[in-house]
């Protein structure tokens, strides 16, 4: 049952690492000028912390574009330590920017993660009311809300906060980068 899991999860991590090139094939083959519509806007790393698990994760986030007026596709991926596990997370993030004209955007939205937690022998409590060894998958929503900065250089700059349901960490503050 574990090995299944671990080939589910590994799948959504692989589907969501090529969303991306697929979003920059399509904007290339349509000539986009990278304004409107979904394809490749940028990508960066991203790092934070999170409880329950209590847990430093750092990983790479991919800005697709806008679907409709000032809402966001952003997936990313993160790997985190800590706790007594390790968790492998993939992300699907839609938020809506608010349209001010500053330098700082506020924005809010919604995440659906798929996490995959490898657990060690003891992992102090953090075990969904189950033996702590071995390996779980859980899916789950997420509130998302923050700010981004326009940087020098095109370069973006965000602070974030999740707030997570159903076995997804509780609550992440999130610091990020796109190129």
């Amino acid at each position: 049952m574990k090995l299944k899991t671990a080939r589910i999860f590994f799948s959504l991590v692989i589907i969501s690492s090529l969303i991306p090139a697929l979003a920059l094939a399509a904007d290339q083959a349509s000539g986009s000028k990278g304004s409107a519509g979904i394809g490749l806007r940028g990508w960066g790393p991203r790092v934070g912390i999170s409880s329950n698990p209590d847990q430093v994760f750092g990983g790479v986030q991919f800005d697709l574009g806008e679907f409709a007026d000032n809402v966001r596709f952003q997936p990313s991926a993160e790997i985190g330590f800590g706790d007594h596990v390790t968790t492998l997370q993939a992300n699907f993030m839609v938020a809506y920017y608010f349209p001010v004209q500053a330098e700082v955007t506020p924005y809010a939205g919604g995440q659906i993660s798929a996490a995959f937690y490898d657990f060690d022998s003891n992992c102090n409590g953090f075990n969904f009311g189950r033996s702590c060894s071995g390996s779980d998958t859980k899916i789950g929503p997420a509130a998302v809300g923050g700010i981004e900065m326009k940087l020098t250089g095109g370069t973006r700059f965000l602070a974030e906060i999740q707030l997570g349901f159903n076995d997804v960490p509780d609550a992440k503050l999130v610091a990020g980068w796109q190129f």
